[in-house]
């Protein structure tokens, strides 16, 4: 009988995203979605702790994505018998117990012994050799699907001449200014109403009421920072000049109202020169991704990598081990470089920044009038700072309308920009 098997992949050698792939088979019995591997494992020229990461096939029933493998035995044998030993830790992430580099024209392979002592072998790999980023460069454009925005290019070249095929990752990092920041911040007082009594004759002594001050605020919390790294398949798609360089390579795309434009944006551009057999694995993975047949019957030699069980020929195992040489280049700009004297983007997450109200303290010394038959119950300001959904933004003295308190307020990421990144400068920022 036929049956379609449909598996979440996280895409091999850091593809970074998740993709849904069909495997279309002939099956003798039935094959348990979450018993295929997955492995994800590029070592490169770099000197660093080497990472694999391991993980199963999940079901469309399982409420996790990726179901990752640990407690697996994973090395990384040279062609003269040099071992590099892994360590596990979570999220099925493998690391070498000590950072090494990998060498051109060495040869590596790659073993795994998984937790259920079923065993995997990669073939001998060799880096495709050392690739060059030439120039890396933004430029305002029109999309195909007539957006506007910037796109992100790479002029990249191979000094040994005999093939172009390139991958990509990146990190992306941006300014985030928060445009309701103000120096001041809420600090609660009394949080609820209260009776006090006095113990020996229970008289009513004192009635608390919700309050809270102004104070300084403590931390940087109106220009912030965030970086993301890329989760999709990136390859060379750029015009071929001769036989040793591609230019205009776009690693990425950007819409001109999203708000990672607004200030300033830096993007750290990571290049893989690939072997003919890597990029055709990429390729047609890529067009999986791409396309309707991602959903439909393929048969599963079409992805096949260059992994196998050698412990159980029924083992199902997606992946493709890689050995490349990495090359990277950082690029600043700022939005007004692109778009001088025009409108910023929406703030994030659409929230409207002008959108400012007043909530009651419930405290009547502070508040305005509030007449429930006509106010409700609004939620009260201590809730709102409780939750830590607010910000302070302006002072509201004798509060004038119904239903309003001593404050107006802003949404907390309008005010505090830690809500969406950090306030730590990256090492590599400049201005």
């Amino acid at each position: 009988m036929k049956k379609v098997i449909y598996i979440f992949v996280m895409l091999i050698c850091n593809f970074s995203c998740i993709e849904e792939v069909a495997i279309d088979t002939q099956l003798q019995a039935e094959v348990v979605i979450e018993s295929i591997l997955i492995v994800e494992a590029t070592i490169t020229d770099e000197l660093i702790h080497q990472e694999v990461i391991l993980s199963r096939g999940s079901n469309f029933a399982n409420d996790s994505l990726v179901n990752y493998e640990n407690n697996a035995v994973v090395t990384i044998i040279d062609d003269i018998g040099t071992t590099f030993s892994f360590t596990g830790s979570e999220n099925g992430k493998y690391l070498s117990s000590e950072p090494f580099a990998a060498q051109n024209g060495r040869s590596y392979a790659l073993f795994i012994t998984t937790n259920d002592g079923e065993k995997y072998e990669s073939e001998s790999v060799v880096s495709a050799g050392v690739s060059t980023i030439d120039n890396v460069f933004a430029e305002r454009i029109i999309s195909n699907n007539e957006v506007e925005g910037m796109a992100i290019f790479v002029d990249s070249s191979n000094p040994s001449g005999d093939f172009n095929n390139y991958r990509y990752t990146y990190e992306e990092t941006y300014k985030i200014i928060a445009p309701n920041w103000t120096s001041s911040e809420f600090e609660i007082i009394q949080a609820e109403f209260e009776q006090v009594f006095d113990e020996n004759t229970g008289e009513l002594i004192e009635v608390l009421y919700p309050d809270v001050s102004l104070v300084p605020r403590t931390q940087e919390e109106e220009i912030c920072y965030n970086t993301v790294v890329s989760n999709s398949i990136i390859l060379s798609d750029g015009l071929i000049l001769n036989e040793n360089s591609i230019d205009k390579n776009q690693v990425r795309f950007i819409n001109r109202n999203n708000p990672i434009l607004s200030h300033r944006y830096s993007i750290l551009v990571k290049q893989f020169l690939q072997s003919p057999d890597a990029a055709n694995f990429y390729n047609t993975l890529f067009q999986f991704s791409q396309s309707e047949s991602l959903f439909s019957e393929i048969q599963p030699g079409l992805i096949e990598g260059n992994i196998k069980s050698t412990s159980n020929a029924e083992n199902i195992v997606i992946g493709y081990f890689e050995v490349a040489s990495v090359t990277t280049e950082r690029l600043f700009f700022n939005y007004e470089d692109f778009f001088p004297e025009e409108a910023l983007p929406p703030y994030f997450n659409d929230l409207n920044c002008n959108n400012v109200f007043a909530p009651p303290l419930y405290n009547p010394s502070r508040d305005g009038e509030i007449p429930l038959d006509e106010c409700g119950i609004p939620r009260s300001l201590i809730s709102y700072l409780q939750a830590e959904e607010i910000e302070f933004l302006l002072g509201n003295a004798n509060p004038p309308g119904l239903c309003q308190g001593p404050y107006f307020v802003t949404q907390r990421a309008c005010g505090d920009c830690t809500a969406l990144g950090s306030n730590i400068v990256p090492d590599f920022w400049t201005e």
